[in-house]
């Protein structure tokens, strides 16, 4: 892919030309760094995945916790509750602030191995969360 940059003045406009056919303009080439400037829904975005965050956190925790300190709760369904809410507080852990750190990243690491590992870790914790409601509904 054949890319040119073309510049009238540092300070002022910049064209990106890609192949001579597609052009981009920005007037200012640093607002590329700025999510806002490129995703006109992030703060939506940003606060969506923060009120699921702390939402999900405390749920799960407080059943985990409920659980633990209340002895008679030791149905099967009780257990798989419990095992559901560790799946999905994994999937919290894991997956919200990949997601969200998404829109300030450019790169990983150059090995991938946090995107691997990342996505491994969601596709378990998902895959655990199924399950479990799976294993409820037979049961």
């Amino acid at each position: 892919m054949n890319i040119t940059v073309l510049y009238d003045d540092f300070n002022s406009t910049s064209l990106l030309a890609v192949n001579s056919s597609n052009r981009i303009f920005w007037a200012n080439p640093y607002d590329m760094l700025n999510p806002s400037a490129i995703n006109p829904a992030f703060v939506p975005i940003i606060v969506t995945h923060a009120i699921t965050f702390l939402i999900g956190i405390i749920g799960n925790i407080l059943v985990i916790a409920t659980w633990s300190l209340r002895g008679r709760l030791r149905s099967p369904t009780a257990i798989f509750l419990v095992s559901l809410a560790a799946a999905d507080l994994l999937l919290l852990l894991v997956f919200v602030p990949l997601e969200t750190l998404k829109y300030f990243v450019i790169s990983w690491d150059t090995g991938g191995n946090v995107c691997k590992m990342s996505s491994y870790v969601e596709m378990l914790s998902g895959m655990a969360t199924v399950l479990n409601l799976v294993a409820v509904s037979i049961e």
